[in-house]
């Protein structure tokens, strides 16, 4: 006993000499049963993750769904896990979370097959999730500026200088005075989701009148000097934590005015006719802007302004803004 409680002070004191006896139980269980644990399985395809090149957004998601492995399943060696149980996990998600989960699984089992630790991709045997129809309804103009007039004046700004630069949301709050050159009248952007790309892609463009206008209302604004961000407001109060949170104590957030523009919206009571998930999102401006644009100033301005690469993801933001003809049929 005397031993004992000796023994378990000096492990107390020196956690170097607990890591180690550790190290050996499980290099000794290593020896007996090559076939790991699903933790030890994720620490090292967690590893290779870090030399891949993703957004931090993405990075993060990874983390918290990889944690929800290790809680599931850690302790239970990796060809113990059925597709009854990838299945089961993915069963419980909504189909875009689903969706999200069954790449990550797709690709962990391929690490995993790769090492020899499992026979077959146990995640790739599960079905694709089937993604409910888009319920959001399009923003009409006259209805986005019934929104704008009861909305502030800084999400005037917001809401002009989203359907005139048709630009997505995060890449709206990043936007600097510095991406804006009056004397050429160009707006340069880096779009968020071309960042980490090896050669990002920088989309340089002409501003048309309607966007120099709504860029022109940002910079004559007298915040503007103290903020470097075309989207700018004063909180009626600041927190610390809320500071530290947003690239300047000035600059909006894009859940700032994703909840402003809903709050607005709502108010305004433009949408009253449709329940709360058919209401139109800030980020549906885009789609509205992309028609507006294509038909004023030509596709292929809205696609380079847009940064839509290809004409199918143009498309995606057309639908639901075609014009509805009558149809004609004959018959003799």
């Amino acid at each position: 006993v005397d031993a004992a409680l000796t023994l378990n002070a000096e492990l107390a004191r020196n956690t170097d000499i607990l890591a180690r006896i550790l190290s050996k139980k499980a290099k000794a269980e290593q020896q007996t049963n090559p076939i790991p644990p699903v933790s030890y399985a994720i620490e090292q395809f967690q590893a290779r993750l870090l030399q891949k090149t993703y957004a931090d957004s993405t990075r993060e998601n990874h983390r918290f769904m990889l944690a929800e492995y290790v809680k599931r399943w850690g302790d239970r060696r990796v060809n113990d896990i059925t597709v009854l149980d990838v299945a089961g996990l993915l069963n419980d998600k909504p189909a875009h979370s689903y969706i999200k989960h069954r790449i990550l699984l797709i690709e962990f089992w391929t690490y995993m097959t790769h090492q020899g630790w499992v026979k077959e991709n146990v995640a790739s045997l599960t079905m694709e999730a089937i993604v409910p129809k888009k319920q959001r309804q399009r923003h009409t103009l006259d209805a986005l500026m019934q929104i704008r007039a009861s909305s502030p004046d800084y999400l005037q700004r917001a809401i002009d200088l989203a359907l005139h630069s048709i630009q997505r949301r995060g890449d709206l709050v990043r936007l600097q005075r510095t991406a804006i050159n009056l004397p050429a009248n160009t707006m340069t952007v880096l779009q968020e989701k071309s960042r980490n790309y090896a050669n990002p892609v920088y989309i340089e463009v002409d501003m048309h009148p309607e966007l120099l206008q709504a860029i022109m209302a940002c910079i004559s604004n007298p915040l503007a000097f103290k903020c470097p961000y075309l989207l700018h407001y004063r909180p009626a109060r600041m927190t610390r934590q809320a500071r530290e949170g947003k690239l300047h104590h000035l600059a909006m957030t894009e859940d700032f005015v994703t909840k402003e523009f809903c709050k607005y919206r709502d108010q305004s009571g433009v949408y009253d006719h449709l329940v709360p998930g058919q209401r139109p999102s800030f980020h549906d401006i885009r789609a509205l802007g992309i028609k507006l644009i294509t038909d004023k100033y030509g596709k292929a301005y809205a696609m380079a302004l847009a940064g839509h690469a290809d004409e199918r993801m143009w498309q995606h933001y057309l639908e639901g803004h075609e014009e509805r003809k009558p149809v004609k049929v004959s018959f003799r």
